[in-house]
């Protein structure tokens, strides 16, 4: 029992540093959009999984949020679906992507990543709304090793870091968030 309870804390951990990491955008305008409802349905789904062992239908989830986005951003403009993209992206790659793997095969599906999250990036960067999300993404790329550089996942983590702590002292509420959560500064 004892042993039960200590690894579904553990998980509910995991998960809240999972939803802390990499946040996701609604508003009520962007609900009106049948699209961004559909993808921000899946994406509650992947944060409503509750077993370690149910994580892996994530996927599934994630593949589908990632195409409502998409339809609804190229249809509607919606922001909130780029943010969502985003935040799709960089889940997807950090449960997919073992450290090691980074190194090596992995090094093209990283650029193609890092392209793309650069993209999303500089259209939520052109809005004030979601300038300080941008922000929190550029420095999380790096944290996580999305960025395709051929430098390595701890040198790119630490890099991560040191732009986390940047972010903190400018006061950007993603940033402080995520490290009060992950206790990446001492």
């Amino acid at each position: 029992m004892i042993e039960e309870e200590a690894a579904e804390t553990t998980w509910e951990q995991y998960s809240s540093v999972f939803r802390t990491m990499f946040p996701i955008v609604s508003t009520k305008t962007a609900l009106q959009d049948t699209h961004f409802t559909k993808g921000f349905a899946h994406s509650c789904q992947i944060y409503a999984i509750e077993t370690k062992e149910r994580w892996a239908s994530m996927k599934q989830h994630l593949e589908q949020a990632l195409e409502e986005y998409r339809k609804s951003y190229e249809e509607s403009g919606t922001l909130e679906s780029v943010a969502n993209l985003l935040w799709a992206l960089c889940l997807g790659y950090a449960c997919s992507v073992d450290g090691e793997a980074v190194r090596g095969e992995n090094t093209e599906y990283t650029k193609n990543c890092y392209e793309t999250g650069m993209l999303l990036i500089g259209i939520l960067r052109e809005t004030k709304v979601y300038e300080e999300l941008a922000e929190y993404y550029f420095a999380l790329l790096y944290y996580i090793g999305m960025v395709g550089n051929g430098m390595g996942i701890e040198h790119n983590k630490a890099v991560g870091v040191e732009l986390m702590k940047s972010l903190v002292i400018f006061g950007n509420p993603y940033t402080v968030c995520f490290v009060k959560e992950c206790e990446l500064i001492g």
